[in-house]
């Protein structure tokens, strides 16, 4: 990095300070209705105003008129609770409560465990 700067630490003439540029910002449907859903509304609950965003009120909508009897919306919501708790669970069961480096972790510091404890035993014994 030091050649690519003269005597007085500028870069050279026609050399960039960040030669890989500015990263690309994401273009497309995925991106817009992300960032859509990100967006936040002023909302009125229990009588208080309040600023909560578009994909947390449209939920609460949807969740609200299939409780109202509207059965479209009703059927949605099951669909989607049936699918979020499915990827609970999926999620749940593929993540090991412990990896094998937290093991062998683990039983270093049980057998320093025990090797204080015999230690401190012995020092009892050596003092009665």
């Amino acid at each position: 990095m030091n050649d690519e700067r003269d005597q007085a630490g500028r870069f050279r003439s026609g050399q960039s300070g960040n030669p890989r540029g500015r990263p690309k910002t994401r273009h497309g449907v995925d991106a817009a209705i992300t960032k859509a859903l990100q967006e936040k509304v002023t909302v009125t609950e229990q009588g208080r105003r309040r600023r909560k965003p578009k994909l947390d009120v449209t939920a609460t909508q949807v969740v609200n008129k299939g409780a109202g009897g509207d059965l479209r919306a009703a059927k949605l919501t099951f669909d989607l609770a049936r699918k979020a708790e499915e990827r609970a669970e999926s999620e749940a069961s593929r993540a090991p409560a412990m990896t094998q480096s937290d093991h062998e972790i683990a039983a270093r510091v049980i057998a320093r465990l025990k090797q204080i404890i015999r230690e401190g035993e012995g020092e009892d014994a050596e003092e009665a």
